[in-house]
């Protein structure tokens, strides 16, 4: 691959008069040196292109990786959402093009020309083409690509034929007004000028300001001098613009301003940094160097712009500088600041949805990232939609899958839970009450928090923290009242039915689980026994725990009631109990937010329950929960939807089977999942740029897991060595109701002393 050693210096220079070049300013321009080839093989020897991407294969080729400029602004996000610069003239005022380049074929505009002189569509210096190729040159697996590689190119030559190449292309005031004026006139939606040096001249500024007038995109090199202010041209250039025009600076390879670059200064406002060293393009006979300077700074910026509007057709010319600003990658001082301006160019961050997105046509706020979460019932549930177009503050159109996003339950680790503190529970009673405290002793005896209003003195509550406690009274001999806090409605119909609770510690009662942990919860149960059957009326209240589903400090609340009749005969005993849940922001603890609003939801529990002896002293129990559940309208897209859930279990234990006093057990169990339902939705699915029309589709979000956990356990326990030994063992399948999740196997051996 050939160089010139000739032209390692800059080589442009900008003629600010339209009289002789003696009356030029002959400052530097905003171009660019090639100082060396991207490597180093004999001079003679061109590089070698890459070999050409598979049809259907990702944007991230080889091609695109050696194209510094699009590569390090993030350009692949804008080719991934649909922005290739397709549709979109995009003209460049320079020294022109090769347009017989493979690069450039098919999407050279019929208007482009040499406005200085008559030399045709042609470059006889390289600048023009180089800085085209930046901006436009085609992805077809071969050396570079530009930014915005599906734009039509308006090249329109302004290098005077007096001069160039042989004395360094000057450009005089009034070629390049009229360049503009031709870009105006053929309706380019950017213009890009990679020219600089003194004070711009009268045609240009009035050309500069008609550009604004029509919506134009005006991207402008900063200059490379070094200097603390971009070149006298550029902020002359900035006075037409009228938020239209962007100053466009250079960084290095490593995001940090080049030395070459004129900085930000007095133009901060409206200068951005983009890739401006070591850009690979062709010259204007094909050969691929690596070039530096603003001047390729300038067109992977317009290349952004020709993205945006190509993407979407709505963006006003003042709305893509808006959005290209904002967005930067803030560098230097925390800001904008004199340096680096608005920051570094960032195409993935421009393309993103700014401000509040709503729903396209019913204005509904709708999240592009966390629209609430799923809870543990719902485990696996494949919540895939098809795309629901949601407009951002520029009114342009976003395609969102809302079940990607919703975030999943974690997964529950019961056991570590079982052991998360020296826990121990105390039993009282005197004549007709009975009361139980469970107590989180520090193993230090440390407090962890003081329960004195409770009635502990003061050095239990030193070293003891109450987290569960339940009274029991007998009211009359048929009637009896019970009172917990942090204990479930069913564990006081359950003591109240004079059934303990189970020594499980994984596989733990499915019909006291309602899909969610419960905090700060009372309870209350009144019993009534007559005609040999048993009516207990339970009331149980709480928040719903998740951590970060709490909504300006307060968690959503539940209030759960119920009806539970149950009879024994011959040692049988049969229970039916109804339940109803109402969750004043959740769905069984599902968190559900934005377009689904956070009506939250009510259930109805069926339960239904047998417990028998069978033979040799064993005794069967089997339970089993039906709900169904109701989801309220969040907002006018949302028709609001139904769940089925159940759980159940199935236990076999004997007391006194080793030795007198003994208990062992096992317990097969589902916890609460839904088997089917979700939320019914009509959805915007489409949007008309021209007309604003909204089509819309009814979908349905499943919330039904593929997935089914089933938990197994053993348990053990007996009096021994002045205390109290218990082992488990456990298996659980698709944990979580996660059908990949690998199985959660394990086993505990405890020994509580004093028991």
């Amino acid at each position: 691959m050939g160089i010139r050693a000739t032209r390692h210096a800059l080589i442009l220079s900008v003629c600010l008069s339209s009289l002789a070049l003696a009356g030029c300013g002959g400052g530097s321009s905003g171009g660019g040196a090639r100082p060396a080839p991207i490597s180093s093989p004999p001079a003679s020897v061109p590089l070698p292109p890459p070999p050409p991407p598979a049809p259907g294969t990702s944007y991230n080729t080889v091609e695109y990786q050696r194209s510094g400029g699009a590569n390090m602004a993030g350009a692949i996000s804008a080719y991934e959402a649909g922005g290739r610069g397709q549709g979109i003239k995009v003209a460049v005022v320079d020294s022109g093009i090769n347009a017989n380049l493979p690069e450039f074929r098919g999407r050279i505009d019929p208007a482009s020309r040499d406005v200085a002189g008559n030399r045709g569509v042609t470059d006889q210096e390289g600048h023009g083409t180089a800085v085209s190729a930046v901006l436009a040159a085609a992805r077809d697996g071969n050396g570079m690509m530009g930014v915005a590689f599906e734009a039509t190119i308006l090249s329109l030559n302004t290098a005077d034929p007096a001069n160039c190449p042989t004395g360094g292309c000057r450009h005089n005031d009034a070629d390049i007004g009229e360049a503009i004026d031709v870009a105006i006139q053929n309706g380019a939606r950017v213009i890009n000028i990679s020219l600089g040096g003194e004070g711009a001249g009268s045609d240009t500024l009035a050309a500069l300001s008609k550009a604004a007038a029509a919506g134009i995109v005006v991207v402008v090199s900063a200059g490379n001098e070094g200097g603390a202010d971009p070149s006298a041209f550029a902020l002359d250039a900035l006075s037409q613009g009228n938020g239209l025009l962007i100053i466009a600076g250079a960084h290095e390879g490593n995001r940090t301003s080049a030395d070459f670059s004129n900085k930000a200064g007095a133009a901060a406002a409206h200068y951005l940094m983009a890739l401006g060293r070591n850009i690979l393009a062709p010259d204007e006979n094909g050969q691929l160097y690596t070039w530096k300077g603003t001047s390729f700074s300038a067109p992977v910026i317009s290349g952004a712009a020709a993205l945006l509007a190509s993407a979407f057709p709505n963006l006003t010319g003042r709305q893509i500088v808006e959005i290209l600003l904002s967005t930067a990658d803030d560098a230097g001082a925390v800001g904008q600041d004199a340096t680096y301006g608005r920051g570094i160019l960032n195409i993935a961050r421009a393309f993103a949805p700014q401000g509040v997105t709503k729903a396209a046509g019913s204005g509904v706020p709708v999240s592009t990232s966390g629209n609430g979460g799923t809870s543990g019932p719902m485990g696996d549930a494949d919540m895939a939609m098809k795309g629901v177009v949601v407009l951002d503050r520029y009114e342009r159109a976003y395609s969102v899958n809302l079940g990607r996003t919703l975030a999943r339950a974690p997964q529950e680790r019961p056991l570590s839970a079982s052991f998360a503190g020296n826990v121990r529970t105390r039993m009282s009673g005197a004549g007709p009450v009975a009361m139980s405290l469970t107590v989180s002793q520090d193993f230090t005896g440390k407090a962890s928090i003081g329960f004195a209003q409770m009635g502990l003195t003061y050095d239990d509550h030193r070293e003891a923290k109450a987290i569960a406690g339940m009274a029991i009274a007998r009211l009359t001999p048929n009637m009896a009242a019970a009172y917990g806090f942090s204990e479930s409605g069913r564990a006081l119909q359950q003591r109240l039915a004079g059934r303990g609770q189970g020594a499980f510690l994984v596989a733990r009662d499915p019909m006291a689980r309602h899909g969610f942990h419960a905090t700060d919860a009372s309870s209350f149960a009144l019993r009534q026994d007559m005609a040999g059957f048993g009516l207990t009326a339970t009331s149980e209240s709480g928040g719903v725990y998740r951590s970060g589903f709490e909504v300006d400090g307060e968690q959503a609340r539940y209030r759960l009631t119920g009806i539970t009749i149950d009879r024994t005969v011959e040692g049988a005993t049969l229970s039916l109990g109804l339940n109803t849940l109402r969750e004043s922001e959740t769905v069984l603890g599902g968190r559900f937010a934005g377009l689904f609003g956070s009506g939250g939801s009510s259930t109805s529990f069926l339960d239904v329950a047998a417990a028998f002896p069978v033979a040799g002293g064993w005794a069967l129990e089997a339970s089993y929960r039906r709900g169904w559940t109701r989801m309220g309208a969040g907002s006018t897209l949302v028709e609001g939807g139904r769940l089925v859930s159940d759980a159940f279990s199935f236990d076999l234990g004997r007391p006194n089977l080793w030795r007198a006093g003994d208990n062992f057990a096992l317990r097969v169990s589902q916890p609460l999942r839904v088997r089917s339902g979700g939320y019914d939705m009509n959805v915007p699915v489409s949007y008309d740029y021209k007309t604003g029309a909204v089509g819309h589709e009814r979908q349905h979000l499943s919330l039904a897991p593929t997935g089914r956990e089933l938990d197994f356990e053993a348990a053990y326990g007996v009096a021994a060595f002045g205390g109290h030994v218990s082992a488990n063992a456990f298996y659980r399948r698709q944990p979580g109701h996660i059908a990949t999740a690998d199985a959660d196997v394990g086993a505990a051996l405890r020994f509580v002393l004093g028991l």
